[in-house]
């Protein structure tokens, strides 16, 4: 049924907007007459507009409310009505109105989720693709609030961990770059056509350099903003500088170890929800956003195809380590996949976890540490010459 956004005259006024969904326009405008809502304007909405983005905690909410209606014995177009009633005026609901929409005209319910990718991505629709053919719908969704929540939660501590250190590193260039350009230039005219202490002479010279540059300095952060908005919208320009962080010493086996760790959990899902281990292993492989790690994940389904065991393209491989290898080596021997995938990202969550935590430990003193340098060293190369009595004595 073909939907339609509409704009409309609220209360005191004021304009709100809203879609509704009919047979067509004229029905439409019938419908809201019967709602008695004064519109302004409607028009009829196309399939580019109707996709919606959502967030990995809304995804998340709405999986679980969905799974709990599911639960309770709803059937699924009932469940979507009903949260399409409760989302109204907010972003949810042009999704929910266009999911009813495509339920009620007989489309299977993961490809109509399989229209909003920028929301549900390829695990995902996988997933409720094959419980629609299980009839294990309502556990599905479960899984995927597992799956999601602890997604969500290895994402917070890496956030987490991450995010003071960078603020305290900027705060530092602040201090840093306040320093340099206001507060030593103004205190060059006291020292003036004075013997200086090679301390002041370096901090003095650095000022002046540095606001000499000022407009090559300020062209300069100009580009790299306008660089950095470029790369934030260009594919190519997202993975040479994904390519770039994962280069970095600290960070490679830290984003490696994230990587791996959705990718467990991924598979394991997939696995307990039927789906055979190759494929398993490629749907999963989406979810890396890690280009070595995807090679190696690609080069295990291929070897799996030939008839070698699960672990064979897991060896000798630096960012693997060798607990992995051997863990689905026993797995392969007749245990079960999932639960050592399950055992495995638990594993490497906890060491992630304890990684994170002392990073976040040694950075904030080492931060402070360089902050008082600088600043101690500047006020050195100051109060050095005032020190000097016999310098103000012959002037």
């Amino acid at each position: 049924m073909p939907l339609f956004r509409y704009t409309a005259v609220a209360e005191r006024g004021k304009k709100e907007e809203g879609t509704i969904d009919a047979d067509s326009l004229h029905a439409a405008k019938l419908k809201l007459v019967r709602l008695q809502i004064p519109v302004i304007q409607i028009v009829p909405l196309t399939d580019k507009q109707r996709r919606v983005v959502l967030s990995k905690q809304e995804v998340l909410n709405l999986t679980r409310e969905m799974g709990r209606l599911l639960e309770a014995g709803l059937p699924l177009f009932e469940t979507l009505s009903a949260l399409e009633e409760k989302y109204r005026k907010q972003k949810a609901h042009q999704l929910f109105i266009d999911l009813c929409d495509q339920v009620r005209s007989g489309v299977p319910f993961s490809t109509s989720l399989s229209r909003h990718p920028e929301s549900f991505d390829l695990l995902y629709v996988a997933m409720v693709a094959n419980a629609e053919q299980t009839g294990t719908l309502s556990r599905a969704l479960q899984e995927l609030v597992a799956l999601i929540s602890k997604q969500l939660q290895v994402q917070k501590q890496l956030t987490a961990a991450l995010l003071y250190p960078a603020l305290l590193s900027g705060f530092c260039l602040f201090v840093f770059c306040a320093l340099l350009f206001f507060v030593v230039p103004s205190l060059q005219g006291l020292f003036e056509g004075r013997t200086l202490h090679p301390f002041t002479q370096l901090v003095f010279g650095a000022s002046k350099l540095a606001c000499a540059a000022k407009p090559y300095l300020l062209v300069f952060i100009i580009g790299c903003v306008g660089g950095g908005i470029g790369l934030r919208f260009s594919k190519k320009g997202k993975a040479k500088v994904s390519s770039w962080i994962l280069g970095f010493p600290f960070l490679k086996p830290l984003f490696a170890k994230v990587a791996f760790v959705r990718f467990c959990r991924s598979t394991a899902t997939l696995l307990e929800g039927g789906v055979p281990a190759v494929e398993a292993f490629a749907q999963a492989r989406k979810t890396l956003r890690h280009p070595l790690l995807e090679e190696v994940i690609a080069s295990a389904e291929g070897r799996m195809l030939q008839g070698e065991p699960i672990h064979a393209a897991f060896h000798n491989h630096p960012l693997i380590p060798p607990l992995i290898p051997r863990m689905l080596a026993i797995a392969s021997e007749g245990g079960s996949l999932s639960f050592m995938l399950h055992q495995i990202a638990q594993i490497y969550e906890e060491e992630l976890e304890r990684t994170l935590s002392q990073f976040a430990t040694m950075a904030q003193p080492i931060l402070l540490l360089v902050l008082g340098l600088i600043v101690g060293f500047v006020l050195l190369s100051v109060m050095l010459p005032l020190t000097d009595v016999s310098s103000f004595a012959t002037n």
